[in-house]
This record gives C-alpha cells, structure tokens and sequence, in this order.
C-alpha cells in the first residue's frame, strides 16, 4: 500500500524499471514468433489494443468528466490526464503493426482481393495507404485532445483568477471532443480490428470496442485511486461516496456492453444468413473452441458482475471493489481475445506466451508514460470549481486539500 511519504519512490522505481521490463518482454516475444512458438504481430496487436484502449478510454472519459462537472470528474482528473498523454506513446508503438499489415490484413495481398468479390468492392477504403493516413489523422487528432485538455489544466493550476474561464473552455471542448474522439474510435475499430475479417461489417463493431475502452479505463482507476487511499489528498476526499460513484460507473458500462453485443448478435441472428455473418459462424460454432468463450464471457463479463456490483455495499469497499476491477480487466482481456484472435484461425483456444509477454511489454512502456505524467501534477487540480461546491461532508475542505497535495 503506497503511503504520503513512499509513494513517489516506490513510483520511481517502478518508472525506472518498466522501459527495461517493456523491452525486454516484447523482445522476448519476437524470439518465440522467429521459432515458431507463436505469432509476434498477432500477439502485438491484441496487447496494443488493450493498452491503447485504456489511453484512449482516459481521453473519452476525461472529455466527458469536464462535459458533465460534478466533483468526481475532478477527482479523477489527474489519473485521466496522465492516461490520455500516454496516446503520443501508443502512437509510435503502433508503427510495429504498420510494419506487420502484410502479416495481420489478408486485403492487403492481391491474390486474396482479386479471389474475393466482396473485399475488391472495398479496395478504396482497404488500401495500405488509405489506412496509413487515416491512423495518422487519427493519433494526431487525439494527441492534440489530449494536449489542449492538459496544457489547460495547467494554466488553471498556475492562475486561480482564469478558473472559471477555462471550466467554461473545458465544458465546451468537452463535448464537441467527445463526439470527435468517438467519431473517429468507430472508423479506427473498423480499420485496426474488424479489417482482419474484411467480408464481415457492423455497424455496432465500434461501440462495442469503446464500451470496452470505458470498462478497462474505469476499472484502471478504480485500482490505480484505491492504492492512494492512504495518501493525502485522496485520504480525504476518497470517501464511500466517491468510491460508490466510480463503482456505479463500472456497473452501468458493463451493462451497456451487454446491451450493444446483444444488439449485434440479435441482428446478425435475425439476418439469419451465413453468408454475411462470418464473425457469428465462426464463434458460435457447436464443435469450435470459441463458443466456450462466448459462454464464459456472457457469464462472468455481464451476469456474475452486475449482480454483485448491484450491491451499495460491495461498491463502498475499497477491497472488494477493487477485486470487482481487477476481474473486469481480466474479463476484458477475453473479451478482446475473444474479438480478435479467431481471424487468425488459430487451431483451437490457444493463448500463446507471446500474447502474455507482449500485454507485459507494452503494458510497462505504457506504465512508464502514465508515471511520467501522473508524478508531474499536483495530484488533485488546483482551482477547480467542482471541488469548492459538492454534497458531502467533506467538500468544504476539498479545495484546501487539493492545494496540500501540490506540496
């Protein structure tokens, strides 16, 4: 458990020790793919998707937060921010899949395109360079989010006259932010993961993968918050309340996720051809390995978590709830596994150690960048009006704590 006077090394030495562990880890994946022991670009991609979820997640939510106000968004601003910075990281971490299309995207071989009418007809969307420039429009449009949202918060730490300004300004970008990171997620969806099985389209394909980002996202923070319990200032504005609302947060994307997968499902079902639904036919196959999945995910991804985070009391422990967020993001993982690795065909349910070792490699590169950014802040905002107006009965010291902690 960190505590005020040991967090920051204990961070330090976590920072220091993940671009080695990072490196390492990824390297060590590449060596299993050279001998046959797996496949290094299809285990990057699942763990670059799974990290970059979470960074991106940090954008939406954090763009949201200063939408819709209220203390908890402040509360959780910092963590956010730092999350978001990350997507410059991914970004340059996402050049390896660049250097893999001809490996992951079979549109990209002529001989598939030219043997398979439906693909040619989206040749002018599925195009090497076409997505290229596309996945650079999207990083520089979220990098650029990213930077406004914390370059602002800044400004507003170093000058409490221009508060009220710029909560206005992050209101407005809030929501026009939004839409855009959004917007551009669902193409991104359709490019990075849907594109390996390019006969098969959705339109909920998008959603579904950002429900995802907000489930992972959610459930990051509530683990990341709750190890600074202890720490000034979230020892003081950490209370039930708090904890309770980011737990009704996880609850509600978790049901959200089941609603929009039972949507894609009851459509592709009503269509009741196979021909256009190869995503279905190959996961909901009696003799495959992958219904299992399915099974385990509707189970333990909705069912088992909605009930017990039904409960008030489950959300206002910090130990259970932080057990609940660990399991929602090894739910997760499956459900992203579960999304990408069939396309690969992969002979039964086989999670290789190159898949583990590359979530370890980029997960530490992608800690590093968080650390990085989260220790450089005070770790609330200061001059934030959401901390000087609230409901409980710790608000009227909020702001006040919130200077301490900068110290």
């Amino acid at each position: 458990m960190f505590t005020t006077e040991n967090y920051q090394r204990k961070l330090a030495t976590i920072q220091k020790l993940a671009i080695p562990v990072g490196v390492a880890a990824l390297a060590i994946t590449l060596l299993l793919g050279l001998i046959g022991w797996g496949n290094f670009f299809q285990s990057y991609l699942y763990a670059f998707m799974f990290w970059f979820g979470i960074a991106l997640g940090s954008l939406g939510l954090l763009l949201i937060g200063h939408l819709a106000g209220g203390p908890w968004a402040a509360m959780i601003r910092r963590p956010l921010e730092a999350g978001a910075m990350n997507i410059p990281i991914m970004a340059g971490l996402f050049i390896i899949i660049l250097l893999g299309m001809g490996n992951l995207y079979e549109w990209t071989h002529a001989d598939y395109v030219a043997s398979h009418p439906l693909v040619a007809a989206k040749t002018s969307w599925l195009n090497v360079g076409a997505f290229i420039l596309r996945s650079v429009i999207y990083f520089a449009i979220w990098t650029f989010l990213a930077w406004r949202m914390v370059s602002w918060s800044k400004a507003q730490d170093a000058d409490a006259s221009k508060a009220k300004s710029l909560a206005r300004s992050f209101q407005r970008w809030g929501a026009g932010g939004f839409l855009l990171t959004a917007f551009l997620m669902t193409f991104a969806a359709f490019d990075w993961a849907m594109s390996l099985n390019p006969e098969w389209y959705s339109g909920l394909y998008g959603v579904i993968f950002m429900i995802g980002q907000a489930i992972t996202t959610m459930a990051f923070l509530i683990i990341f918050l709750l190890l600074f319990s202890k720490v000034e200032p979230y020892s003081q504005v950490l209370n039930s309340k708090r904890v309770q609302d980011l737990g009704n947060f996880l609850m509600a994307f978790t049901m959200f996720w089941a609603y929009v997968n039972a949507s894609q499902l009851i459509i592709y079902w009503s269509g009741n051809t196979i021909e256009t639904n190869p995503f279905y036919v190959l996961r909901m196959d009696a003799n495959g390995p992958w219904r299992s999945l399915g099974g385990f995910l509707m189970i333990f991804h909705f069912f088992v978590p909605f009930i017990i985070l039904f409960s008030r009391w489950v959300k206002r422990s910090h130990r259970l709830l932080a057990i609940m967020a660990a399991w929602m993001l090894i739910a997760q993982l499956a459900n992203l596994f579960f999304y990408i690795m069939p396309e690969f065909h992969r002979t039964g349910f086989q999670l290789h150690l190159g898949d583990i070792l590359a979530l370890v490699g980029i997960g530490a590169i992608w800690i590093w960048g968080f650390i990085y950014w989260f220790t450089r802040q005070p770790l609330l905002p200061l001059n934030d009006p959401r901390l000087s107006a609230h409901d409980d009965h710790h608000g009227h010291h909020e702001s006040h704590v919130a200077h301490k902690g900068a110290h």
